[in-house]
């Protein structure tokens, strides 16, 4: 009895266990990012556009709108259980396709939404599809019919998410080169998701708040948060501190294009500004571009943003290893910032540029401040894992050269020239060596 006691025991176990993970599977978190429809989408003719947009050709709107080479669809995807609506922009073939993909956060609430009445999102949205990417985008719930409340920032953050996950199972899209631009709130969903480890390779925000705290007092955003904000009076110093990217601004771990004008009435400059400063102290990549005389979407520049934005994305810029080489190189020493060096180039990081220039410059910098046996160690680390190149000896023989080290400045100067017979510097060095002799 004992032995089948057990056994039932352990079917029981197994059951249970078999039935627990049917649930998890049948979770909203599992279903998040699910494309539940979609339907081509038909674009505004001239005539439909808000009259605020009548700046745009009609010729161009309508060759927009009658593209025999891209389409837009409209979806309705799953987050967090809720059935959200949103928009892919694609090329109408895809067969065989890997195309780079951007994740598209619009700003506003419910007016804010994706169509006719703010058509500056669905132009912008087609010059990026021209351009070879699939844009995604999302109209955030409790808007166009989606599900749930928006939160300007809140839950629906996990809508954003949520897009990620649906453009990873397209089979068209290249999930190694994915992106996000985001529009004011749109622009703090985008930093949110960022801290959230989304897999971007880079981002663009045009006029994003960076600094809810820096806005407590204002009675215009006081109102707003009390109306979007769940339990605003109970949990203010949470949502104000969760949507300030400049408190977690060491969290931005993608290079980041910071757009905005300065005569934006919605945002004062600062606030851009003291994102960048920020991001600055904690060594990350970014640009930071100020717009005179222009407004909250930078529309009188809309075409140099435009521009400066799929510069961005098509060519991801990488911050110089050296720069967090050099912080660790000061508060630790050198040995610590070569582990350092190693172990960021074995995660294969994209985020840093390991050529052979950046390790050069800073054994540089070391030069310059007098410590020339931190240099060398860098320079040595240098010549190991570039071993062909020339101007690495060249460099570590200058430094053992600085250091008083002769015959080793003499052995990397050779070494140098063994590798760049070419390479007058190292020439007219050791004649000077020897002549000293």
């Amino acid at each position: 009895m004992k032995t089948f006691s057990t056994i039932f025991s352990v079917l029981v176990l197994i059951l249970c266990a078999c039935i627990y993970a049917s649930a998890q599977g049948n979770s909203p978190a599992s279903t998040d990012g699910k494309l539940v429809e979609q339907a081509v989408y038909a674009l505004p003719g001239y005539e439909e556009i808000s009259a605020r947009f009548g700046a745009y050709p009609r010729e161009a709107v309508e060759k927009m709108r009658t593209s025999p080479d891209l389409e837009l669809l409209k979806i309705t995807y799953l987050s967090d259980g809720l059935k959200i609506k949103g928009f892919i922009y694609k090329p109408k073939v895809t067969a065989g396709k890997k195309l780079p993909a951007i994740i598209f956060n619009r700003g506003g609430l419910a007016d804010g939404i994706i169509g006719p009445a703010n058509f500056n999102y669905l132009w912008e949205m087609h010059r990026y599809a021209q351009e070879g990417f699939v844009v995604l985008a999302s109209q955030y719930r409790g808007a166009d019919g989606g599900e749930g409340r928006d939160e300007a920032g809140g839950t629906d953050t996990n809508d954003v998410m949520s897009l990620i996950q649906l453009a990873r199972s397209l089979d068209y899209v290249d999930t190694s080169r994915v992106f996000m631009w985001g529009f004011s709130r749109g622009a703090v969903m985008t930093l949110q998701a960022i801290k959230r480890g989304a897999p971007i390779r880079a981002a663009v925000i045009v006029g994003g708040p960076t600094d809810y705290l820096a806005l407590a007092n204002d009675p215009g955003f006081l109102e707003f948060a009390r109306n979007n904000f769940p339990d605003f009076e109970k949990r203010k110093e949470e949502h104000l501190r969760s949507r300030s990217a400049v408190l977690w601004a060491d969290q931005l771990n993608v290079p980041m294009l910071i757009l905005q004008g300065a005569a934006d009435p919605d945002l004062r400059p600062t606030q851009a500004m003291a994102l960048a400063q920020k991001m600055d102290e904690a060594g990350k990549l970014y640009e930071l571009i100020i717009y005179a005389k222009d407004d909250h979407p930078v529309s009188l520049n809309a075409e140099d943003r435009l521009r400066r934005t799929i510069d961005w994305f098509k060519n991801v810029r990488r911050i110089s290893i050296a720069q967090p080489l050099a912080k660790t190189l000061a508060e630790q020493g050198t040995a610590a910032a070569i582990k350092q060096y190693h172990e960021l180039k074995k995660s294969g990081s994209e985020l840093y540029d390991f050529g052979e220039a950046e390790l050069n410059r800073l054994g540089y910098t070391l030069l310059a401040q007098g410590r020339a046996k931190d240099a060398i160690e860098i320079f040595k680390l240098n010549v190991a894992i570039f071993p062909q190149g020339f101007n690495a000896y060249d460099s570590l023989g200058e430094a053992y050269l600085a250091d008083g080290q002769r015959e080793l400045a003499i052995q990397n100067y050779r070494k140098s020239l063994e590798l760049n017979p070419q390479n007058t510097n190292a020439t007219d060095v050791l004649k000077r060596i020897n002549a000293d002799r």
